[in-house]
């Protein structure tokens, strides 16, 4: 059995990678930095579904987390061949009001994650052969880079910088991709003007936003492949196709 690592899924996105990869078989480990009841939750979940998962609390930006989330990951399961890099957050702050604390949040919270989860998992990987997916934004991009979330967005293009030099770096036992995503139908998707989301929505080829259980199934795909590495795959239902 394979295990995996989801970091940031505790809730939307992650919660249904986790879900995913444990339906296909994976033992998996849920990670959050404080939302303990919600990991717990989704760890009872797989359980629940005769799966197999452990509860992992960590702020992954930092030393101090990313050790202890592979502590217990060792405990449970042994070596891991698949990391997720999902946990990530975003806040809007204009230029002019712009703080170290704002942009130090962004980027830990986004990138630096990325690369300490990253380095974790290659050292305790060892010989073997294993996946790494990174979920970016399409913010990352630069056609779509926005002032108010310049951070945010500096912090996923880094994110797609790190995936090409890691994918360099640890091919062929190791492949590294990310998914830029576009707007992903969860509970963070609740700006304060309804008519911004309207705008967004009307702006979808598809018609619809994205579902997390669809996000789950490209980092799956991902993940049981060997033949793409180093590849950022938008899945944005042709919002920037439309947008360009």
């Amino acid at each position: 059995m394979r295990s995996a690592i989801v970091t940031g899924s505790s809730r939307g996105i992650g919660r249904a990678i986790a879900l995913d990869l444990a339906a296909r078989g994976c033992a998996v480990v849920v990670n959050s930095r404080t939302d303990v009841g919600g990991g717990e939750s989704v760890v009872a979940e797989i359980e629940g579904a005769g799966g197999n998962a452990t509860y992992a609390q960590g702020d992954v930006s930092t030393s101090v987390g990313v050790a202890a989330v592979f502590d217990r990951a060792r405990a449970a399961f042994g070596a891991v061949e698949v990391l997720v890099n999902n946990a990530g957050g975003t806040a809007a702050e204009e230029l002019g009001r712009w703080t170290e604390d704002h942009w130090f949040e962004m980027l830990g919270t986004n990138l630096v994650s990325t690369a300490l989860m990253s380095q974790a998992f290659v050292a305790q990987i060892g010989d073997g052969e294993g996946a790494i997916v990174n979920i970016a934004s399409i913010r990352g991009l630069p056609r779509y880079a926005r002032i108010p979330i310049a951070a945010y967005g500096a912090a996923k293009a880094g994110v797609i910088n790190l995936t090409c030099a890691l994918a360099r770096a640890l091919a062929p036992r190791i492949t590294v991709n990310s998914i830029s995503l576009g707007f992903v139908d969860t509970e963070l998707l609740t700006p304060p003007d309804e008519s911004l989301k309207q705008h967004w929505l009307s702006g979808m080829p598809i018609g619809r936003f994205i579902q997390p259980a669809e996000v789950a199934t490209f980092v799956a795909t991902l993940v049981e492949q060997r033949s793409v590495t180093g590849e950022d795959v938008v899945i944005d239902g042709g919002w920037t196709l439309a947008d360009s």
